[in-house]
């Protein structure tokens, strides 16, 4: 295993059904049949966009990303997804990641980089926090599917 790493922007339906380990790792709420349909749609009309890190053929993480306009924020991306294999932890991929989008978003002048993550997700705050985030917002959701 080679110790650098290349980004990829993911496009085609190839590369999106071969990012579905490193999402479901993430969100094992979905479905893997419905997953590239999803994906495509959310992609042709939400601006969904997804970066990805290969090792050989295989995807080990990935951040899932769209362009959006809010009151609160204003012009920025906002992170959805950001994920990387339980083995490929601490390889400084999601750092990676997390510079790329930000490199993105510095170079088409967007005011802020943009994420929620889960209260109990230490690991992954620590990141962000490390990553120039800071806490800002408090989350709330309604979750109408119960």
């Amino acid at each position: 295993m080679d110790n650098t790493y290349q980004i990829k922007t993911i496009k085609t339906d190839l590369e999106i059904q071969q990012c579905w380990e490193v999402a479901f790792l993430l969100r094992p709420h979905l479905d893997k049949n419905s997953w590239l349909p999803m994906i495509s749609e959310m992609m042709q009309n939400e601006k969904y966009c997804i970066a990805g890190i290969m090792d050989n053929d295989k995807f080990v993480a990935f951040a899932g990303y769209r362009v959006m306009t809010s009151l609160h924020s204003g012009n920025i991306i906002y992170i959805d997804d950001l994920c990387t294999l339980e083995s490929y932890r601490g390889k400084g991929l999601a750092s990676q990641l997390l510079s790329h989008v930000k490199a993105i978003a510095v170079s088409t002048n967007k005011d802020a980089v943009v994420l929620d993550t889960n209260f109990n997700n230490n690991t992954a705050q620590k990141l962000y926090l490390k990553s120039g985030f800071q806490l800002a917002a408090l989350h709330l959701s309604c979750d109408l599917r119960k």
